[in-house]
């Protein structure tokens, strides 16, 4: 007899022994603790396919952010707490126990950061929401009433069917986070097929920028990839790119091979940005340029390079508008003329241009704060400048494109923040309103009406794992699964320039009643019919991915192949990523006509002598943009450049600090013209004297007790500005004063001596 069959025997003896045992499966079981009695009702038949006392180890992807990175899931049976048709039952399940990197995944090679190392708490967090809930109280209060599927899907259904049979269906939005693209498809092609052009996306900060300027320079709206290992020089303006910056993995194992991979070998690195941050730390020269004239130090580069006659001769004669491009910068932007204004010595500038052209294949890319302004367009185009100046586009060891990129036809979401500006322009346009893992109230100025724009939608409906500061104004939430408990596609955009596709698969079953709300859409598509129906016919999400992969290029060829979707999705189950190796052959062209038209102010014309300090916020390594300060590991994770965890600080230069009479530790007030927030000073030497910078993360209203109420957040005080012509918010442009208040803080640091005067630091 096989083992197989050996299995499935003394399963089938259990099941028998267990139905006709006294612990049988209605048998109740009290139990004390510290919360008082509870009744547990065991349940002690396991889950199929479990063999008791050895673990596995399953493929899948990452969905803590949009990189992608692939990851082995390491699952063991155990006993958990599960929630059944309103009853707790005890029962033997598959628990997710650590997960690690793929090292078979060519985005991350078996690195994983420490965010996606946290998925267990997102899984096992004890605050998700474990049933629908219908709102019991004032909308923003948090008080809600559990309530059965049938009922809340009775309830979303009631409230979309008026808006589909009269045809109003323009009524009806949604807002989609950022996690997955193909989720944002299924959602836009839902709302198209009702009638409906109203879906918003949710992105990270600084991709629709990157992607609007590569449109206008390369003619592709896609983040480019950057050939890190075989550069020989690399210039950052802004991009945090061993932090938060797109793809951390693979940026950090990127930066390693640059460093350390080629023996004999060393590239240099430069960071050029108004903060000392972990990647400023890590570079061989940090260039401290005034916050908001990174564009203005590339051209400043550029002039050199072009007087000098350091670009590459065959390359520029396929730049579109070269020789105006070229009169601008020699005209305008020469470093003994602008040195003062950027803040960075003309000397220093004309020897890093001469390095970087000199040291060729090398490559130049922007992100962070340094795009954030209202100029942020120009700043994009004028790094790409050089980059087009020394001919590396498609190249190796310069920026590449991922061939998957041109293959997504799915309708584009527009930008959530639009969603805001629909309400003000058509007040009362929107009737229904579903968030799906999406929490505008909290990234958006506090002053640009988002939670107006909630507060006066006449009805919402959340898809959400936890309550966060969105889901809290819905009319009723529908509780999704983490992506350790359902299945999605993902197509990495940064890559080593080939296409990748990534599967998310389920490791374990929810332990609550929740659903795969994309299998909720598709249920009602289902049951509308006409349209709707036609245009999603899936029995479930899984089948939706399997038709558009069935719709693709996949089959015949790649890190393998099959003859039919039914074979490649189980060998993608197997191996949890394919690989084309094939990069995109297009053609690249340059495009620099826009940059003089999108030139921005003086520098000093853009300063306040009301609001003398520059706010740099910028994206945590740990919380992001806030989306994982529910996890307590995250929250204990030290800051790698001040150690503080739990908890938000402002960075201040010591000098400056003993200028406004302030100490170490101390709560001080940032005030800007749309309001103000306190939170405790640290002193730093590397500061700028002219720059404050703060933590994004922080300040919840909810999302649940390790994030609520801790710290405070900085889009509570950016300016709502947006930047030019991509209407993204500008939330790196804010001046602000700082406003002592003689109060110290508890600033808690590990493994660092507070007692430091400002004297000593600067010392």
């Amino acid at each position: 007899m096989s083992d197989r069959e050996n299995g499935e025997r003394s399963r089938m003896n259990r099941r028998r022994f267990l139905k006709s045992g006294s612990l049988g499966a209605g048998a109740a079981v009290a139990l004390t603790g510290c919360g008082g009695d509870e009744k547990l009702i065991p349940f002690l038949i396991p889950e199929e396919n479990i063999i008791p006392g050895v673990d596995q180890w399953t493929p899948s992807t990452c969905a803590v952010c949009p990189a992608g990175c692939g990851i082995l899931v390491r699952s063991a049976p155990g006993e958990a707490r599960v929630l059944r048709e309103g009853q707790e039952r005890r029962q033997t399940v598959l628990q997710v126990k650590k997960i690690e990197g793929n090292p078979d995944h060519v985005v991350n090679r078996g690195r994983l950061c420490a965010r996606g190392q946290a998925g267990p708490q997102i899984l096992y967090n004890p605050d998700r929401i474990r049933t629908p809930l219908k709102i019991s109280g004032p909308r923003g209060s948090g008080q809600y009433l559990p309530i059965s599927w049938d009922e809340g899907l009775s309830l979303l259904e009631r409230k979309l069917e008026p808006l589909r049979a009269s045809g109003a269906a323009s009524g009806l939005a949604a807002i989609v986070g950022h996690s997955s693209v193909r989720r944002q498809n299924l959602m836009s092609e839902f709302l198209r097929a009702l009638g409906s052009e109203r879906c918003y996306r949710e992105e990270p900060l600084g991709a629709p920028v990157l992607r609007e300027a590569n449109r206008r320079v390369f003619g592709r709206q896609e983040l480019e990839v950057h050939d890190l290992e075989n550069a020989h020089y690399i210039l950052s303006f802004g991009a945090d790119i061993l932090g938060a910056h797109t793809s951390p993995v693979r940026y950090n194992l990127g930066l390693g091979h640059f460093r350390q991979g080629r023996p004999g070998e060393r590239g240099k690195f430069v960071q050029i940005e108004g903060r000392f941050s972990l990647t400023a730390a890590n570079a061989d020269e940090w260039l401290p340029a005034r916050p908001g004239t990174e564009g203005e130090v590339a051209l400043a580069l550029a002039h050199v390079i072009l007087k000098e006659e350091l670009f590459d001769k065959e390359s520029v004669k396929s730049i579109n508008g070269f020789e105006a491009f070229r009169q601008w910068v020699l005209k305008k932007y020469a470093p003994e003329d602008v040195a003062e204004a950027l803040d960075v010595p003309a000397k220093r500038i004309a020897r890093v241009a001469r390095e970087f052209a000199r040291h060729q294949p090398g490559l130049a890319l922007t992100g962070g704060a340094a795009v954030a302004h209202p100029y942020g367009l120009f700043t994009a185009g004028a790094v790409h400048s050089l980059n087009a100046l020394v001919g590396n586009p498609g190249k190796r060891g310069g920026i590449l494109w991922t061939a998957s990129s041109r293959k997504r036809a799915a309708p584009v979401p527009a930008p959530a923040r639009q969603w805001a500006e629909d309400l003000v322009s058509a007040p009362g346009s929107i009737q229904v309103l579903i968030l799906w893992d999406a929490n505008p109230a909290y990234r958006a100025p506090a002053s640009a009406g988002a939670l107006e724009g909630l507060e006066k939608t006449p009805f919402i409906a959340a898809f959400s794992s936890f309550m966060n500061d969105s889901t809290a104004y819905a009319d009723l939430i529908l509780p999704d699964r983490t992506f350790l408990e359902r299945y999605d596609v993902v197509e990495p955009e940064v890559t080593a320039g080939t296409r990748v596709v990534s599967l998310v698969q389920p490791i374990v079953t929810s332990m609550y009643e929740s659903r795969d709300c994309a299998d909720v859409v598709l249920a009602l598509a289902r049951k509308w019919g006409g349209k709707t129906g036609a245009a999603l016919p899936d029995s479930d999400f899984r089948e939706y991915l399997k038709r558009n992969l069935g719709a693709e290029d996949v089959l015949n060829h790649g890190s393998f192949s099959a003859e039919d979707m039914d074979s490649f999705w189980s060998a993608l189950k197997g191996k949890g990523v394919w690989v084309d190796d094939a990069t995109d052959k297009a053609r690249v062209t340059v495009d620099l006509t826009f940059l003089p038209g999108a030139e921005p102010l003086p520098p000093a014309e853009r300063e306040s002598a009301e609001y003398p300090f520059s706010l740099q916020p910028f994206a945590s390594l740990a919380l992001g943009e806030g989306n994982t300060a529910n996890l307590p590991w995250m929250q204990e994770l030290p800051d790698p450049m001040t150690s503080i965890v739990w908890g938000t600080w402002i960075e201040m230069n010591p000098r400056t600090a003993v200028e406004f009479g302030i100490e170490h530790g101390e709560l001080v007030w940032l005030e800007s013209a749309s309001g103000k927030i306190e939170a405790p000073v640290f002193l730093t030497p590397a500061a700028r004297p002219d720059v404050v910078s703060i933590p994004f993360g922080h300040g919840h209203r909810f999302y649940g007790r390790y994030a609520r109420g801790r710290g405070v957040n900085p889009w509570e005080i950016i300016v709502p500005r947006s930047v030019k012509d991509t209407g993204e918010p500008a939330w790196a442009a804010t001046r602000v004063k700082v406003i002592k208040t003689g109060q110290k803080a508890r600033v808690i640091q590990l493994g660092q001596d507070r007692g430091h005067t400002p004297e000593e630091l600067h010392r």
